[in-house]
């Protein structure tokens, strides 16, 4: 491949991971109840109501639960695993296809999840007082800790749920997600 194709392929998979990256978060915001006047909230809705409108009109109407955001990732991901077979000169079965879609974006939820924990943490010994940018990732990671906070109640006043979360996160990584790529791996 030459340099060229090489910083082509590069743009492409960064818009597609960009893409995708604010489906995830479109769909984290909408299962969290995050406030959708606050305007970062707003515009995310936005930039990605083109894309999931199609899928809107079939699906049911978004509630929490924003299935065509997540839909829309995954279709998203499904091509641009296309077009790297196509780019690559190699042939992936539609099985493969749609395990590597659903693996990614598996990942990007759990980094997701991984770095708004760690986003919460950070601004909870640095930000005092309410402010409404940093409440936007209280809003998002709360729910993520909550059932963690009822496993590991806090010790000593410090609450140690994040450190649990961000462990369990990484392990449905390695086992479950990556059990699924290596299943993946075997359809090549």
């Amino acid at each position: 491949m030459s340099p060229v194709d090489q910083g082509g392929l590069f743009l492409i998979q960064f818009l597609t991971g960009l893409v995708i990256f604010t489906l995830i978060l479109r769909f984290f915001m909408r299962a969290t109840y995050v406030d959708w006047r606050h305007p970062v909230v707003n515009f995310i809705a936005k930039v990605t109501n083109p894309l999931c409108a199609p899928l809107n009109m079939v699906l049911p109407k978004p509630g929490r639960w924003d299935w065509s955001a997540l839909l829309t990732a995954m279709i998203i991901q499904a091509v641009f695993v296309i077009l790297l077979g196509y780019l690559t000169d190699r042939s992936f079965s539609v099985g493969l296809i749609a395990i590597s879609a659903v693996t990614e974006i598996l990942n990007q939820m759990l980094d997701m999840m991984f770095w708004l924990i760690i986003i919460q943490v950070i601004l909870s010994w640095v930000s005092q007082g309410y402010n409404p940018n940093t409440a936007i990732f209280y809003q998002l990671a709360e729910p993520i800790l909550r059932p963690f906070q009822k496993l590991v109640p806090p010790i000593g006043g410090f609450d140690l749920s994040p450190i649990v979360a961000i462990v369990a996160i990484k392990l449905t990584q390695i086992v479950v997600v990556g059990s699924i790529a290596q299943f993946g791996q075997s359809l090549v």
